[in-house]
């Protein structure tokens, strides 16, 4: 018992070694290295959520015997969920990575 550590440097510790795990968590990750990448991603997220959708649809017509409706309310949900998803993606992207305000503009096609 007298080699245990006093309770302040065992907290000292401990905070130490959960600010180092807070440091290498996963909303530290880099940007993605390339537009194919973060079209990756939200194509993932998207179809993703539609599986997920339409898997508990199905699941729901074969338990209760309700015809097709599961299926079509389990995509419904599952399509509502996938654009939800991207939509926060791109938020996080466009926070992560905001664009440059000197940045020039596009012209508009519009002919006046």
């Amino acid at each position: 018992m007298a080699d245990r550590e006093p309770p302040e440097d065992a907290l000292s510790n401990l905070r130490r070694r959960v600010d180092a795990a807070r440091g290498q968590g996963p909303s530290q990750s880099p940007p993605p290295e390339s537009p194919a990448s973060l079209a990756l991603r939200f194509g993932g997220e998207f179809g993703a959520a539609i599986i997920v959708g339409a898997l508990l649809g199905y699941g729901v017509d074969y338990f209760v015997h309700t015809g097709p409706w599961g299926l079509v309310i389990g995509l419904g949900l599952g399509f509502a969920a996938g654009v939800v998803n991207v939509v926060r993606v791109a938020q996080s992207y466009n926070r992560a990575n905001p664009p440059d305000p000197n940045a020039p503009s596009i012209p508009d096609d519009e002919e006046d």
